[in-house]
């Protein structure tokens, strides 16, 4: 992060940080309980930066480190820069990123970030706390959690069929395509929900229970690809980043919000999915591309029950949800952050649904119902 002041930091176990030379109290010796919805905890920090000096906040065997400034002065030269220690991963931001005097910076990836301040000497004197930061929760942590079926209305039916993303890049091209339009929500960096990229512009669709407003689209990490590198789990890769930026629809009934993101750029080479403003029929099979648990990319295709086995499919194109048979129904295997996905036809490649509930049937609202309230943000041309 440049040739400037940098402080040392010394290695901590899990359960403390370090920010400079500042340490957190010892780790009570009872294990923490998380919540189910729950990828990520927030620890104070309170730590004013001095331009010029690179400060490193480590939390041992975290996940990622997640940093929140507040009190930030920025000039139009100035900037807050966050990185990895190897530089895999680094971030700067200026006046616009900052929101009522806090920023919320992306996440590093692993047990240490490093932030520094840097002053342009630009009449503005830089000025920045380092209020808090979410450390990402470890394997053992996300483990501990109550049930996936608590974080969410979200069902294993029978034994879990979905799969790591990366086992159907060669056997299932179509599905592993558009799973990379997929992307995982960090949301007021402590929760967590699953969206995707909606037509050729910059238009992500998620779940109206995920967020609903301004604010929390803003306070939302949305990450594309972060997922196994191989079948069968071991490395994840590491996602690309954007934040959440505006809402331009959302509905209770249909449980969508449709938003933006701050750097559309960044992830417009990616794969878009299509809606599609069919009613999807009875039998049509499908697949789901998303993040139960908050955990690295899976597809759910395969329906194992004994009766039915094969692909999955729409059992009831006209199942209750939040409103009169306004939903699809099937046996795709999901969890607690899964909602949001993405319910692809086989038959289209289209989206036909946007998946939200759970019950074994598990089911998705319909995109033919939610279709006229997002058209005019599209640009599909059907």
């Amino acid at each position: 992060m440049g040739d400037r002041t940098k402080r040392t930091v010394l290695a901590f176990a899990a359960g403390a940080f370090a920010v400079g030379a500042l340490t957190a109290p010892a780790a009570a010796a009872e294990e923490p309980r998380y919540r189910a919805d729950q990828i990520a905890e927030l620890e104070a920090a309170d730590v004013r930066l001095e331009a010029g000096e690179t400060r490193s906040v480590a939390h041992g065997e975290a996940a990622f480190i997640k940093a929140r400034f507040d009190g930030v002065v920025l000039g139009e030269r100035d900037r807050i820069a966050v990185a990895s220690p190897d530089g895999t991963e680094s971030y700067e931001y200026g006046p616009a990123d900052v929101e009522d005097g806090v920023l919320r910076a992306l996440s590093i990836e692993g047990d240490t970030a490093e932030v520094e301040l840097r002053d342009a000497a630009d009449g503005v004197a830089a000025a920045a706390r380092l209020a808090a930061y979410a450390r990402g929760l470890n394997e053992e942590e996300l483990a501990s959690r109550p049930s996936g079926s608590a974080a969410g209305p979200e069902s294993v039916c029978g034994r879990d069929d979905s799969a790591d993303a990366a086992c159907y890049r060669e056997t299932d091209p179509v599905a592993w395509d558009a799973s990379r339009s997929v992307a995982r929500l960090i949301i007021k960096d402590e929760y967590y929900c699953t969206a995707w990229i909606a037509d050729d512009s910059n238009r992500i669709m998620t779940n109206n229970h995920c967020l609903d407003t301004q604010k929390e689209a803003r306070a939302t990490e949305v990450q594309f690809g972060y997922e196994c590198a191989e079948c069968g789990g071991g490395e994840v890769e590491t996602p690309l980043k954007v934040r959440g930026e505006e809402v331009l629809a959302t509905d209770y009934t249909y449980d969508f919000t449709l938003f933006t993101v701050d750097d559309y750029d960044a992830i417009a080479h990616l794969p878009h999915l299509v809606v599609d403003p069919r009613h999807a029929e009875n039998g049509e099979k499908v697949f789901i591309a998303g993040h139960p648990g908050g955990k690295p990319m899976r597809i759910a295709s395969e329906d194992g029950r004994a009766v039915a086995g094969g692909q999955c499919r729409i059992e009831d194109n006209r199942a209750y949800g939040r409103g009169y048979a306004s939903d699809l129904s099937y046996y795709c295997d999901t969890e607690g952050g899964s909602s949001g996905s993405p319910v692809v036809s086989r038959t289209t490649g289209a989206v036909v649904g946007l998946h939200h509930l759970g019950g074994c049937p598990n089911s998705a609202a319909r995109m033919d119902l939610i279709y006229p309230m997002i058209a005019p943000y599209l640009q599909w041309d059907f």
